[in-house]
């Protein structure tokens, strides 16, 4: 696919980086991270002023009608500045889950409310054996009268102290894909929430839910049709936390240079050492390769087009390239980059936190297997390059 940034899609990258150089303080940022909230309501706000919590929502819901593509600018500016948002719980997650599968009813009442900036939902999909499966799912919905009752704990769910609603992935009957989205207040009486400590400083919690009553109209697609829903929520999620990734990269790079530069040893500046720019050219080199992987995965999503292959490859590279490359970074700058009023820490942990989001490298890998075991056409991809194979 054409990836390259059209005029339009550059000046949003170009807006979006201003807007994320400038929007908080590295004082402020880290004061969020002991937040409940985890983000700062005003800055989001201001986000969804400039259209960006509705960028992939069409016109008639409040949205730009704009897409993945876009939205992935968006998310790596915002990783360069390492602004904490609800971006991925509410729009990623919730509200892209909404859009395709939600009825009439919750589509109107919620996208536009996202869009602009009034209302914070999230998803609830993994739990206490944190695989990513439909099998690990234990949280039961059982029938009662016209609705459900729904029990059971999950995890790592994003921005649930700020949520009006939890979108949860629960069991639904018998079968093992048999899993249903239900769409639950937060306020609902046996919902109950619990703050994580993290390792990104984002704002994830613990949701337990103790015989909630569900009424039928808060299903959310199809009863027993929830799980290829989770599998595109979690798509969609690795192909931007990839662009995320590419953010923290480039501001870790850039720290990185700015500090060879400056930084005088022997009467020189270190930016000088050929060691130094051999390490320097690696990381823009694995950086670039990963920002046009993310850039072809969230095109690929946007144009509605199959991206398991491109998603899964972006996100196993990003996943291990980019941590690898802040502590890089870290070992060219030496101690003063472990001070935790120094940007770079911030970005190393915030690195570990996103490589683990919607799948580690390893998960992404076992993806790509199975897809070219089970569907090598599929996995080449339409563009094939077919060598010779030479047998001895």
């Amino acid at each position: 696919m054409d990836i390259t940034l059209d005029e339009d899609q550059a000046m949003i990258l170009r807006s979006a980086q201003e807007f994320a150089r400038e929007a908080l303080t590295p004082a402020r940022i880290r004061a969020l991270e002991a937040d409940d909230n985890g983000f700062d309501a005003r800055t989001w706000r201001r986000m969804a002023d400039l259209g960006w919590a509705g960028v992939v929502f069409p016109e008639r819901y409040g949205g730009t009608g704009l897409g993945m593509f876009e939205l992935g600018l968006i998310v790596e500016a915002l990783g360069q500045g390492a602004v904490p948002s609800p971006l991925f719980s509410t729009v990623v997650e919730a509200g892209l889950l909404l859009l395709e599968a939600g009825s009439e009813a919750q589509r109107a009442h919620w996208l536009p409310r996202i869009a602009a900036g009034g209302a914070i939902l999230t998803t609830a999909l993994l739990e206490p054996g944190g695989a990513l499966g439909s099998a690990q799912v234990r949280a039961c919905a059982q029938r009662a009268g016209a609705g459900f009752r729904l029990s059971g704990t999950k995890l790592f769910v994003r921005d649930a102290g700020a949520a009006a609603a939890i979108i949860c992935l629960a069991r639904s009957g018998a079968a093992a894909d048999d899993l249903t989205w239900f769409m639950i207040p937060a306020d609902a009486p046996g919902l109950a929430r619990r703050r994580l400590q993290a390792a990104g400083g984002e704002s994830l919690w613990e949701v337990t839910f103790a015989d909630v009553a569900v009424p039928a109209d808060a299903v959310v697609g199809a009863v027993g049709a929830g799980w290829p829903l989770a599998e595109r929520l979690l798509l969609r999620g690795a192909a931007l936390k990839a662009a995320e990734l590419v953010g923290i990269g480039q501001a870790s790079l850039d720290l990185t240079l700015e500090y060879a530069r400056t930084r005088v040893q022997f009467g020189v500046p270190i930016g000088s050492f050929q060691g130094v720019q051999h390490h320097c050219t690696e990381m823009y080199r694995d950086l670039t390769v990963c920002r046009l992987l993310a850039w072809q995965a969230c095109a690929r999503l946007g144009a509605g087009r199959d991206g398991l292959r491109e998603a899964a490859m972006a996100k196993a590279k990003a996943s291990e390239a980019i941590p690898a490359l802040t502590r890089t970074a870290h070992q060219i700058h030496g101690a003063v980059a472990y001070y935790r009023d120094y940007p770079l820490e911030l970005y190393y942990h915030r690195a570990i936190a996103a490589a683990a989001a919607y799948g580690d490298a390893g998960h992404q890998r076992r993806a790509l297997a199975g897809l070219m075991r089970g569907d090598l056409a599929r996995f080449q991809g339409e563009h094939r390059h077919d060598l010779p194979v030479h047998q001895g």
